[in-house]
């Protein structure tokens, strides 16, 4: 074999060796990107993996968590009350509506909210000057009791005993001194009449209640349901009980054009007149 062919030979073999190693090189990388991709996937995969199995945990393990704390909470001292507020009262003092609603140190206390309206009839029950209850907590261990209530307008004779007379017509009992209220006398025997007068002068302002002396029904034929309110001004006042409420507001204007002290007649519509005057009362 000549030289030239010997040495075309080589170039040849050469070429096939480069061509080789760039095939080989390329098939190499390829590999390697494929296993690097590979590798990529799983430990993407396995991050998923992760991610889900702490959701799945955690969203079996919080609930649990947030149970067990609240169980820990109401049976522990935690959550007795340790302070009460009251709130609303005028005449029936803070320890009356302790007693009443049972709200006091040592209850626990999402006993109290979680059965205000038991708390509340209870408290209406118990004592019925309070007329509404309303509790709500005002931290980890205190509440505020906030009531309305049914006024007192006045004193009513009950077999020889003084009562208060509410303004929803329920009475409570007097206790200690009696206290200088507006008297209801000849309502014996006319238990609905008093309770019918009792709301009636509780939708009163109170400086209109605050100048009765006193309510004394007196009926007649043709006005069984007529009252005679007796002012601390010195003038009489008759009125019919179902319109009282009503008309007694007007009071004060009437008494105003008057000249002296006298009678207001306000069972039908509303006049005055002196006292000593014929007119019928």
């Amino acid at each position: 074999m000549s030289d030239r062919n010997r040495n075309d030979n080589s170039r040849y073999t050469r070429r096939l060796e480069t061509i080789e190693e760039r095939n080989r090189q390329l098939r190499q990388h390829e590999a390697n990107h494929a296993a690097h991709h590979i590798g990529e996937d799983v430990q993407g995969i396995k991050k998923v993996r992760r991610v889900a199995n702490r959701h799945r945990v955690l969203s079996i393990l919080l609930p649990f968590l947030v149970v067990l704390l609240i169980a820990l909470y109401v049976i522990s001292p935690l959550s007795k009350v340790n302070h009460v507020q009251v709130s609303g009262n005028k005449e029936v003092n803070a320890a009356a509506v302790k007693s009443a609603t049972g709200v006091h140190n040592g209850r626990y206390i999402w006993g109290l909210i979680d059965h205000a309206d038991r708390v509340q009839a209870r408290a209406r029950q118990k004592n019925h000057q309070i007329k509404t209850v309303r509790i709500t907590a005002t931290g980890l261990r205190s509440v505020k009791v906030a009531i309305t209530e049914n006024n007192i307008i006045g004193l009513v004779s009950v077999h020889g005993r003084q009562h208060y007379l509410l303004s929803n017509g329920s009475q409570a009992p007097v206790h200690g001194r009696v206290p200088n209220y507006v008297t209801y006398a000849n309502f014996t025997g006319h238990a609905g009449c008093l309770r019918k007068t009792a709301r009636q002068i509780g939708q009163l302002p109170r400086s209109i209640r605050e100048g009765i002396s006193e309510v004394q029904l007196s009926p007649t034929k043709a006005s069984p349901e007529r009252v005679k309110l007796y002012m601390n001004d010195g003038n009489l006042v008759i009125a019919n009980i179902s319109t009282l409420g009503r008309k007694m507001k007007y009071y004060p204007s009437i008494v105003s054009s008057m000249s002296g002290k006298g009678v207001v007649n306000i069972q039908v519509g509303a006049f005055s007149y002196p006292y000593g005057n014929n007119k019928k009362k």
